[in-house]
């Protein structure tokens, strides 16, 4: 369902998608940017040199998410090929993935590449009300992959998979709180 955590032939795949996506967004880029024009990007990242540990897209999508699908399969309600049929399509890079992409691209030079540390995507007005941290868990999740989701398995099965990651989530929301935080490359670049 998501690269976290995943074997070698999943997280190659992910990185090369990554790394062709990259290319292209700073091919057509390149086309539009004067020479010593500037560009600064914002995307997901991760602290770790390690694919498979994605950091908070990790925790969103590689845990909870995860299990409530393992969960619909436990109980005959979806195919295991089906589920393993789904992938995430997210992938948050490293600081050295990123720079591999621009310098072999060659059209933009790195003035300055850093990973800031975000805050929690969950919006909760009482952070102890574990079945609100539940609720915005499961939503967060909802709003990335939910249409995917329902066009892979159907709006009912899709209701029940949100249904069992909201549980999941409530029942470690603490942990959820703490642990759910997104880092971000920002880079500042110029065109050559």
């Amino acid at each position: 369902v998501f690269i976290h955590g995943a074997g070698k032939k999943t997280t190659t795949a992910y990185k090369r998608q990554f790394q062709a996506d990259l290319a292209e967004f700073l091919r057509a880029r390149a086309a539009e940017v004067k020479r010593g024009g500037a560009m600064f990007l914002v995307c997901l990242g991760r602290t770790s040199v390690d694919p498979t540990d994605q950091g908070g897209a990790g925790l969103l999508f590689g845990t909870h998410f995860q299990d409530a699908w393992d969960d619909l399969v436990r109980e005959g309600l979806v195919a295991a090929e089906k589920r393993d049929g789904f992938n995430i399509p997210v992938y948050a890079p490293s600081l050295q993935d990123f720079k591999e992409v621009v310098e072999a691209d060659g059209s933009f030079a790195i003035e300055k590449l850093v990973v800031y540390k975000g805050g929690s995507p969950l919006v909760v007005s009482e952070p102890d009300d574990a079945s609100e941290v539940g609720r915005a868990f499961a939503s967060s999740c909802r709003s990335v992959a939910g249409v995917l989701v329902e066009a892979h398995i159907g709006e009912e099965l899709s209701n029940e998979l949100f249904s069992r990651v909201e549980r999941r989530a409530t029942n470690h929301a603490k942990d959820v709180l703490v642990n759910l935080q997104f880092f971000h490359i920002v880079a500042s670049l110029s065109y050559t």
